[in-house]
C-alpha cells in the first residue's frame, strides 16, 4: 500500500482445545523413498540456502525429535532449502504466508507432493488454512521458521504453534532464523510468551537463529488487532471497524493514503458517476478497509478482494464480519492470490489500488508495474482504476502507459490519487 515505510508486496512476495476442523484423523506419517527428480532437488537446494537458512540448519542436529518423528513443519521457506532438508529426513508440512511462495514450493517438489511426503497448506479453492489447524493436524514436533520482521506476525506464529503443541500434549521446538540487523530482544520476549525457554544460537555470517522449546499451557489465541476508520460513505459519516492479523500492512489502522483515496472517491460516488458499476475489485486488500467501503458505497456491485498475503485475507475476512450485512453474502469474494490472477479478463468496472512501493529500504518500481498490468487486464474498456501513491514518486506516466488516460483527482504533501480509464482493445495489448 502507499506509504513512506516498508511493506511486503501484496502482488508478489510484524494452549487450549484444538480447532474443531483439525481434529478428525490428523496427518498420516508417510515416509517413502525419494524419487529421482526430488533427489536432484534435495542435492541442489541446500547449495542455494542463504545465510539465514544455514543459521537454522546447522543447529538442526541438536533436535533429535526431527529424525525420531519423521515429520517437520516449515514456515515461510524463502529459498526452498528448509523444505529440501526436511525431505531428506522424512515428511514436510509447509505453511507459507505468500500464495506465490506456496505455489513456488509446490512447483519445485511435485514428486514429493504426489508421494505424500510434502504438504503445502492452503493450495486449494478454500484458500489459506490457519497455522494452528495445520500444526494440530501434523505429527511434527519441530518447526523451522523464517523470522518475520513484524513482532505481531511472530507472536501470531509462535502462539499458533505453541497452542497446537499444548493441545497435542507434546514437547515442541521452534527454530527461527533471521538477519541480525532485523533482530531485537523483543523477539526473544515474544517467543518467551509462548515457550518456556528461548536460546540464541551461534550466528552464521550476519544471521542467527533462536530456539524456543517447551510450549506454554493455556495460551490465549493469537492476537487480532482491532481499530476503526472514520470515512464518508455517500456523504454520510460512518465508522468502519477494522481487524488486523499477524503482519498485515497497517495492522488494524487506516493508512492516510487509503483515507485520501476514499474521500476523493466518495465525491464521485455521491455525484452518481459510479452508479453503473456492477463489478469492483480491491487489488491488495490488506485489512479490508477499501473492500468494506465498496460494499457499503456501491450496493449494486459485486466486489472481489484479493491479496497474496494470507494475513491480509484473514484480516479482510474479519473486518467484513464486523461490518456484515446479510445482503453482502452474495456480493463479495475473497481470493488468496497475487495480482487478481484468477479474475477473468475485462470483467471489472472499477479497481481500487493502494500498492506497495518499497521492498526493504529502497523503492522498487517493479512491485507496481505488475499490479498495474493486472488492473489493466481485468478492467473492461472504459473501466476505471483509482490508485493512490506517494506524491514524490511521480507514477502518472507509468499508469497512463499501462492502463490508459489519467486524471489527477487529489494531491497533498504525502499522497496523490489518480484515476485512469482503461483504454479499448484486447487486455493483452494494453
Amino acid at each position: 500500500m502507499a506509504k513512506a515505510h516498508t511493506r511486503r508486496a501484496a502482488g508478489a512476495e510484524d494452549a487450549g482445545a484444538a480447532p474443531e476442523a483439525a481434529r478428525p484423523g490428523g496427518a498420516p506419517r508417510v515416509m517413502p523413498g525419494a524419487d529421482q527428480t526430488d533427489r536432484a532437488a534435495l542435492t541442489a537446494l541446500p547449495d542455494r540456502a542463504d545465510q539465514t537458512d544455514r543459521a537454522a540448519l546447522e543447529h538442526l542436529d541438536r533436535l533429535p525429535a526431527v529424525r525420531e518423528c519423521g515429520e517437520i513443519l516449515v514456515i515461510d521457506d524463502v529459498t526452498g532449502a528448509l523444505t529440501a532438508t526436511g525431505l531428506e529426513t522424512g515428511r514436510v508440512v509447509a505453511w507459507q504466508t505468500s500464495r506465490r511462495a506456496a505455489e513456488a514450493l509446490a512447483e519445485r517438489f511435485p514428486q514429493a507432493i504426489e508421494a505424500g511426503r510434502l504438504v503445502v497448506a492452503g493450495l486449494d479453492p478454500v484458500g489459506p488454512v490457519p497455522l494452528e489447524e495445520v500444526a494440530w493436524a501434523s505429527t511434527a514436533e519441530t518447526a523451522l521458521v523464517r523470522l518475520p520482521k513484524a513482532l505481531l506476525a511472530l507472536d501470531h506464529r509462535a502462539r499458533a504453534l505453541a497452542r497446537a503443541a499444548a493441545a497435542r500434549d507434546i514437547g515442541f521446538s521452534l527454530l527461527a532464523s533471521g538477519r541480525v540487523k532485523h533482530m531485537t530482544r523483543r523477539q526473544n520476549e515474544v517467543l518467551a510468551a509462548a515457550f518456556t525457554q528461548v536460546e540464541a544460537q551461534r550466528g552464521v555470517g550476519k544471521s542467527r537463529a533462536l530456539l524456543a522449546t517447551g510450549p506454554r499451557k493455556d495460551l490465549e489465541q493469537p492476537p487480532v488487532m482491532a481499530g476503526q476508520a472514520q470515512v464518508t460513505v455517500r456523504g454520510a459519516a460512518e465508522t468502519i471497524p477494522l481487524c488486523g492479523v499477524g503482519g498485515v500492512f497497517g495492522g488494524a489502522a487506516a493508512d492516510a493514503g487509503s483515507l485520501l483515496l476514499l474521500a476523493s472517491l466518495d465525491e464521485v460516488v455521491r455525484g452518481g458517476e459510479l452508479d453503473a458499476v456492477e463489478t469492483a475489485g480491491d487489488l491488495g486488500c490488506g485489512n479490508g478497509l477499501l473492500t468494506a467501503y465498496l460494499l457499503r458505497a456501491l450496493p449494486q456491485a459485486r466486489v472481489v478482494a484479493a491479496d497474496d498475503d494470507a494475513d491480509a485475507i484473514d484480516s479482510t475476512g474479519r473486518t467484513l464480519e464486523s461490518v456484515w450485512r446479510p445482503e453482502f453474502r452474495d456480493r463479495v469474494e475473497l481470493r488468496w492470490e497475487p495480482s487478481f490472477r484468477g479474475v477473468p479478463d475485462q470483467s471489472l468496472d472499477l479497481v481500487l489500488l493502494n500498492p506497495p512501493f518499497h521492498d526493504g529500504p529502497g523503492v522498487d518500481p517493479t512491485l507496481v508495474q505488475g499490479l498495474l498490468d493486472a488492473a489493466a487486464r481485468v478492467l473492461r474498456p472504459g473501466g476505471r482504476l483509482w490508485m493512490v501513491h506517494n506524491s514524490h514518486l511521480r507514477y502518472r506516466p507509468e499508469v497512463e502507459r499501462r492502463v490508459g488516460p489519467v486524471r489527477q483527482r487529489v494531491r497533498d504533501r504525502r499522497f496523490t490519487v489518480l484515476e485512469a480509464v482503461s483504454r479499448p482493445g484486447p487486455a493483452a495489448q494494453r
